[in-house]
């Protein structure tokens, strides 16, 4: 005879969700510098990219296209050119989400139920 595993109700999952969230928006607040920014050589690719496009307002530093900063745009991990120049790079992403994802769980052991 095998016991039948209850999932948490949806108020405890809500809960755990609720709890996860506000981790991953502190952890993200406090170490910002090295999740949500692109590594320098790719930062420099980028401005070089954008600086070369006809699109480019050199006084204002701004892209005509989106209307975006450029300095902060390129620095973005999960930003990419409107006209495709660049892109998100999924996989410095997905690295970077899961050693944050590990950094976490050292930081929080504790599990929700």
């Amino acid at each position: 005879m095998t016991d039948e595993l209850q999932s948490p109700s949806l108020a405890e999952k809500s809960k755990n969700l609720a709890k996860f969230s506000w981790q991953l928006i502190n952890y993200i607040h406090n170490n910002h510098d090295k999740v949500l920014y692109v590594e320098d050589e790719l930062y420099k690719e980028r401005m070089m990219t954008c600086r070369s496009c006809d699109k480019y307002k050199e006084v204002q530093n701004e892209c005509a296209e989106c209307g975006c900063y450029i300095p902060a745009k390129a620095r973005i991990v999960l930003d990419s050119c409107p006209l495709n120049k660049w892109t998100v790079k999924d996989d410095d992403w997905e690295e970077k989400f899961s050693n944050m994802m590990e950094d976490m769980d050292s930081q929080n052991p504790e599990k929700p139920n």
